[in-house]
């Protein structure tokens, strides 16, 4: 294997690949990229067995072959390299040599032929535009569960039909959705990991090309120009969160982001730090936000509101409600309450008339 790179290239796909390098040294190889040759290109690909990511980069190839090589040792190679062309050749023994602007290393791997083999798709694919899941991954992913005991938790739900595109997130105490109407050729119904959405934001946000989606039987396919994604996909009945909903939250009243997040965030500095548990007391004009801790003190703020109804005490976890507040960008927050002992609703409208709330249980204080 012989082939010349540009160094700012080389580097930029070896960032990408780096989510899907294992950490831990139980399988080395798991450690490793696979790096081939192709006409004109090079071939990259990473994989923990969970996720696998797959990049190409332009290159002047010299001599065809392919090598598996440590992931983070060629990263800090090449990131120590100064800006230039990379020589790059690799001989019979899985041994490579890189140089560039006077500088030389080798530096030693394995056969490409241990490397895992990639789950094939050859199956219909639907087309969404990128910059949807741009938008809809931060949306939705501080309500991802981490319980080991209720394990489809521990992904997003997504939904694709000829109405809409719907992402959903819960950990049984809070629920994050949003959703676009839009119509697509092929329906798709799937819980995708909480790592796979970390990667897939960093695809959709590496262009404006149409995202290419693939469901096999246990594994799901995501291609944006030269990138590409294969992850399993998370096993088990999701909740009928469509139950949690609320259906009857009349009381409702619109604050600024703004003016709310600021006030529950110094308010939570004074909350217990296991619970972080705030109080919202909500009457006529104004909300009362407080909190105590036995060991620590207590805070409490009045924040300024549009609300005429019935007075409602209810608590909650503040760091739920910084969470959602957090992955916002629009400013007015609509609150629907039914009573102070039942599910809160928290939404806006987007700027692409996009629905995005949120869903969170009441906290007994």
């Amino acid at each position: 294997m012989n082939f010349r790179i540009d160094r700012t290239t080389f580097l930029n796909e070896l960032y990408y690949l780096q989510g899907a390098v294992s950490p831990k040294q139980v399988i080395p190889i798991l450690s490793h990229l696979l790096i081939k040759t192709g006409a004109g290109k090079i071939v990259m690909r990473a994989s923990d067995l969970d996720i696998t990511i797959t990049t190409e980069c332009e290159a002047a190839v010299r001599e065809e072959g392919s090598i598996c090589l440590p992931a983070r040792k060629l990263m800090e190679i090449v990131r120590s390299l100064a800006q230039g062309e990379i020589e790059f050749k690799a001989n019979d023994i899985s041994q490579a040599t890189i140089t560039s602007n006077g500088s030389r290393f080798k530096l030693r791997g394995v056969a490409a032929e241990n490397f895992p083999d990639l789950q094939e798709y050859s199956g219909k694919c639907t087309e969404v535009p990128a910059n949807i899941f741009l938008r809809f991954i931060p949306r939705v992913v501080h309500a991802v569960g981490q319980e080991g005991s209720r394990y489809a938790l521990n992904g997003a739900k997504l939904e694709i039909s000829d109405e809409r595109i719907r992402m959903v997130a819960t950990d049984g105490h809070r629920l994050a959705l949003i959703e676009r109407k839009e119509k697509f050729a092929e329906s798709l119904d799937m819980i995708i990991p909480m790592k796979t959405l970390t990667e897939l934001a960093k695809l959709c946000a590496s262009g404006d090309e149409m995202l290419q989606i693939g469901k096999g039987d246990n594994h799901i396919h995501f291609q944006c120009g030269k990138r590409e994604i294969v992850s399993c996909l998370l096993a088990g009945q999701y909740p009928d969160y469509s139950a949690v909903l609320p259906k009857e939250n009349h009381n409702r009243f619109t604050v600024g982001r703004e003016m709310i997040s600021p006030a529950i965030k110094r308010v939570a500095l004074m909350a217990d730090d296991k619970q972080h548990a705030i109080k919202l007391e909500i009457g006529e004009g104004e909300m009362q936000v407080s909190s105590q801790s036995a060991d620590i003190g207590e805070a409490g703020e009045t924040v300024a509101i549009d609300y005429q109804g019935e007075k409602i005490t209810t608590g909650f976890n503040a760091t739920y409600l910084n969470d959602f507040f957090n992955a916002l960008e629009e400013d007015e927050i609509l609150f629907e309450f039914k009573t102070g002992n039942t599910q809160t609703q928290l939404s806006v409208t987007t700027a692409y008339q996009d629905c995005c709330l949120a869903v969170v249980m009441p906290m007994r204080l």
